[in-house]
């Protein structure tokens, strides 16, 4: 017997979405290290310049800057947070509560006011009028949806004519030939962790996820797996371990999700009425690359000197086109003549 075997028979996980899976249990999707929302910005490490390659990306392919935009699963408030100071609002729609709370205490703390986040289940339709928003981020979230189409029907649906979907997205073609199962220990407290088990089904684009909560610290748990190692790996993760650790698990759950291919979105935005769509390379992979071509003498100190740098370079970028086969980022844009934004001092726009 496998482990999936073990798990389905022994603990019959409970079928859920990704929110419930482990957005709703995370304190910091991103581990606390966000530059700017979590960390003063430091133009000496090279994460914090592929942070602003992706601000100056998501602003320049939906033409973003002073206008109304959507950012599609935000998470810890990102990219939302380091957009808000170029447009004139922006609007995080979270699926999970969690995410949605800790959304907006960031944007508190950091004293931003025209950044607003709502929750919204997985599968409702969004609480805007039709041809509401400029331009829409959606940050390798679409894919964490139940139907990641319906997903982006909705989205073309509240985007303005001539408004532009910048999308992100994680295809499983990165794992292919070795990585197909794989697995991830994700602390929760510092008593208890999930360790997540991926069996990723490349051809069929989806990825069946177990995950098993322990009432362990992580490095508890990963002591028991293996007593050198620094992560877990597949292998390490037999039914005889998992056995002796049987009870320390509080809970078992899964999630099924579906990670659409480039070709695969192209075929869909196409499907769905998206006028052109834009294969691009992006301005987050380009700074990094600048980064470390350049001398550190040579380059800039600040954040205002390093966004100068790089905007001009990631608008030529987020306009080259790239081979679909890379599963490059997308732009999709809406076709039509763009209308005037509306007034959302009141609040939200109407329910649909």
């Amino acid at each position: 017997m496998d482990i999936m075997e073990w798990i389905r028979e022994k603990l019959k996980p409970e079928p859920c979405n990704s929110d419930k899976f482990i957005y709703d249990d995370m304190d910091s999707q991103s581990g606390r290290s966000l530059p700017i929302v979590y960390e003063p910005f430091d133009a000496a490490k090279k994460a914090h310049w592929r942070d602003r390659g992706a601000l100056h990306d998501y602003l320049l392919s939906t033409l973003g800057d002073g206008k109304l935009l959507m950012d599609f699963g935000p998470g810890d408030g990102w990219p939302s947070l380091i957009v808000a100071p170029y447009v004139s609002r922006v609007i995080g729609v979270e699926g999970s509560i969690r995410r949605a709370k800790v959304c907006a205490e960031n944007a508190a703390r950091l004293g931003i006011s025209n950044a607003e986040f709502i929750y919204v289940p997985q599968g409702s339709p969004l609480p805007f009028e039709d041809n509401t928003f400029d331009g829409i981020m959606a940050a390798s979230s679409i894919e964490q949806t139940q139907d990641p189409k319906r997903t982006l029907k909705e989205l073309f649906r509240v985007l303005k004519p001539a408004g532009r979907l910048r999308i992100s997205y994680e295809s499983l073609e990165a794992y292919r030939n070795g990585q197909e199962r794989d697995v991830w220990l994700c602390p929760i407290n510092s008593r208890k962790c999930r360790l997540i088990i991926f069996d990723r089904d490349i051809d069929k684009e989806s990825a069946l996820q177990y995950g098993l909560t322990f009432a362990l610290s992580s490095q508890e748990t990963r002591n028991n797996f293996s007593k050198d190692a620094s992560r877990i790996s597949f292998d390490k993760v037999t039914v005889p371990i998992l056995e002796t650790m049987r009870s320390f698990i509080t809970d078992s759950r899964t999630c099924t999700t579906i990670h659409p291919s480039g070709k695969t979105l192209l075929l869909w935005l196409r499907e769905i009425g998206f006028g052109e769509i834009i294969a691009s390379y992006n301005g987050i992979s380009i700074a990094g690359q600048l980064f470390e071509s350049l001398p550190e003498a040579t380059r800039p100190r600040t954040l205002s000197e390093v966004d100068d740098y790089l905007r001009p370079i990631v608008r030529v970028v987020v306009n080259m086109q790239a081979p679909i086969e890379m599963n490059p980022m997308l732009t999709a844009i809406k076709t039509g003549k763009a209308k005037s934004t509306p007034d959302f001092s009141d609040g939200i726009g109407g329910a649909v």
